[in-house]
């Protein structure tokens, strides 16, 4: 398969019949990167925008054009001061102009609208794009990047395909592609922007952050050849080398992308094994399904600043600090975390779920050792009543950082209740941890994540650790350290209170409790949660 036969008959009917993004022509999107249309189309006619919009229009005199101009000037100001494009959309869902509050994105899973306002959203895909930068009245740059994202006119990323048929893979030619693209581009501004003297440092900033949005700016820039999909999130970390070797006159590419390989990453799939189309279904769903674009705008991103004490309370720096934002690896676990837990809510009323599900993987298997495993898995305590993941990843991986991804998902989690009405799944999410580090650990990721501090409370003690139970705040982080024991935490009364709700425990470094004391506490305590079901 050709790259424009992947592109043209495969992809793109994908996007459309699978995804629910429409294709949009070329020419409708604007140096900005904002599709007119589709921005026009969302604010005047979405649910929430029709009357402000018309407000707005009165204020314009009926011109449309002159506010949708003023828009998009307000959305390019808001783009410019924003690290990319899913922290503007988060910060920026809805946006005030001449006092008139418009609604750029809709979040799903409304406890008043479901998920109806989030259908009205629009998601669109641009075939080849050409991608002109224009400077003083002259174009200094173009590229046409094969697949171009949006969401409401607003851009989200693009991919670079790539043809085995051709001999040529997402892994050596369609991270080199990006790469260079990159490269060239930030050579282009040295030539025109950094060499102008004229220029002070704010100015030259403010071209850069323009010129080079659609590769700084986006989600993640990826390059597939069906077999393999690759994603980078972070190549804007690369600028500063890349103008060094410009600047030395020596325009060096080939060490910087061996360095950015190293952080242009294989996604990986659920299943590997499945036929090329299959795989390349899977991992643009994973990428670009609409409701995983929401979890990237509402979770998965985040700027980590330096957290400091003022009068005994944690507050973040006031610095530009770093984007966090996961590898692959790192969301395909947090992916695959949530899409058990779903697991868990699908079937929770089929107690044999996991038991069936584990006679189907035993196919083949004689039927003396089928009946060994079967006893011993029905043996365990695990998902029955109450349901256990167990989360293990190398030193350096960020199991923080997942945690923190998980927390905030399963913090939003809401399902109908028996009566249709929609709930939040869990009355408390406790993060259980046993060192003062991990800790502090967990609660500058909170901090940085954007969690109010009136969302978390600490339990230290049996008393604390009541008052949360008690109390409506939801996430709760358990500091065994300063408590005696495990059992002090968890006596009768408070373990009665247990069976009443519904609770997520997200237990850091348990590997650590695997002997002594506390651990037979643990498993004690865990065993007995579950006999009041």
């Amino acid at each position: 398969m050709n790259e424009l036969h992947l592109q043209d008959k495969f992809l793109i009917p994908f996007f459309r019949d699978g995804l629910g993004y429409k294709e949009v022509k070329m020419n409708t999107v604007t140096q900005a990167l904002i599709i007119e249309e589709d921005l026009q189309a969302f604010i005047a006619e979405s649910s929430l925008n029709q009357k402000p919009f018309e407000i707005l229009l009165k204020k314009y005199k009926g011109d449309k054009k002159a506010l949708l101009q003023e828009l998009m000037t307000l959305i390019a100001e808001r783009i410019a001061s924003s690290r990319n494009m899913v922290l503007f959309i988060n910060a920026n869902k809805s946006i005030t102009l001449q006092g008139v509050k418009l609604h750029l994105f809709y979040t799903s899973d409304s406890v008043i609208h479901g998920n109806a306002l989030f259908d009205e959203n629009i998601f669109s895909v641009v075939q080849e794009l050409p991608y002109k930068f224009n400077y003083q009245g002259s174009q200094i740059f173009s590229f046409r990047p094969d697949l171009v994202m949006f969401v409401n006119g607003i851009y989200l990323g693009y991919s670079e395909l790539k043809s085995n048929y051709t001999s040529q893979s997402a892994s050596k030619n369609g991270r080199g592609k990006v790469l260079k693209d990159y490269f060239e581009a930030v050579k282009v501004y040295h030539q025109h922007i950094d060499s102008n003297e004229m220029l002070s440092d704010k100015e030259k900033q403010s071209v850069r952050k323009d010129f080079l949005k659609i590769f700084e700016s986006a989600i993640h820039v990826t390059t597939t050849d069906i077999g393999e999909t690759y994603a980078i999130r972070t190549i804007a970390d690369y600028f500063d080398e890349i103008l060094a070797t410009c600047r030395e006159g020596k325009f060096d590419r080939e060490e910087i992308e061996k360095k950015a390989h190293g952080v242009f990453k294989l996604y990986p799939l659920l299943k590997p094994d499945a036929e090329k189309k299959d795989k390349l279904k899977e991992l643009f769903a994973v990428l670009y399904g609409k409701l995983m674009v929401e979890k990237e705008i509402l979770y998965y991103n985040f700027i980590e600043r330096d957290v400091y004490i003022n009068k005994g309370v944690k507050e973040v720096k006031d610095q530009t600090g770093h984007l966090i934002s996961p590898r692959p690896k790192q969301k395909f676990g947090t992916d695959k975390i949530m899409a058990k837990i779903d697991e868990f809510l699908a079937h929770e009323q089929e107690p044999d779920y996991f038991e069936r599900l584990f006679e189907k993987q035993l196919v083949g298997v004689s039927e003396a050792k089928k009946k060994e495993l079967l006893e011993k898995r029905k043996a365990y305590s695990n998902n029955k009543n109450v349901y256990s993941l167990l989360m293990q990843y190398a030193a350096g991986f960020g199991k923080s950082n997942i945690i923190g991804w998980s927390v905030l998902q399963l913090k939003d989690l809401r399902r109908p209740d028996s009566h249709g009405k929609t709930q939040y799944v869990y009355d408390k999410i406790m993060i259980v941890v046993d060192r003062l580090q991990l800790r502090s650990q967990i609660d500058s990721l909170m901090l940085n994540m954007n969690i109010d501090k009136r969302m978390v409370i600490e339990a230290t003690n049996k008393k604390t650790f009541q008052e949360a139970l008690a109390s409506d705040t939801r996430l709760v982080i358990v500091n065994l350290q300063k408590f005696g024991a495990v059992r002090e935490m968890l006596d009768a009364d408070v373990l009665k209170k247990l069976a009443g709700m519904r609770i997520v425990f997200l237990i850091d470094e348990i590997h650590r409790s695997n002997s002594g004391d506390q651990h037979e506490e643990m498993v004690s305590i865990f065993d007995e949660l579950q006999s009041p079901f």
